[in-house]
C-alpha cells in the first residue's frame, strides 16, 4: 500500500464530501478526512489502483475552477506535484515510487 498526501486549498464541504466520494469509489484507496487547519487530506491505495484514483482526482479537481493548479500530491521528505503542472502519467509514477 502507498500512503502519500493531497496538498489542498480550503475546501466547501460540499467539495469535501464529493472528493471523499469520489475516491472510496475506487476499489482499495481510504481517504481520511481533510485536516481543517493544514488541508492535508491522507490517501492509502494499492499500486494496482494509482491509475484509477489518479484519474480520480483529476477528474475531481476538473469540476472546480483552478483547483488542478491548487492540488497537490505529496510523499516522504520529496517536493510536492502540483497536479495542474503535471500528467495524470507523472504522478503516477511519482506516486508508485513512495513508500
Amino acid at each position: 500500500m502507498i500512503t502519500f498526501t493531497l496538498q489542498l486549498p480550503p475546501l466547501t464541504e460540499e467539495q469535501q464530501f464529493q472528493l471523499e466520494e469520489a475516491l472510496l469509489k475506487v476499489p482499495r484507496v481510504d481517504a481520511f478526512g481533510v485536516e481543517p487547519d493544514s488541508g492535508f487530506f491522507v490517501v492509502t491505495t494499492a499500486k494496482e489502483t494509482l491509475h484509477d484514483m489518479a484519474a480520480t482526482l483529476y477528474s475531481w479537481a476538473s469540476n472546480y475552477t483552478g483547483m488542478l493548479l491548487l492540488t497537490a500530491v505529496a510523499c516522504n521528505d520529496r517536493a510536492p506535484m502540483i497536479l495542474g503542472k503535471h500528467s495524470p502519467n507523472d504522478v503516477i509514477h511519482y506516486l508508485a515510487s513512495c513508500s
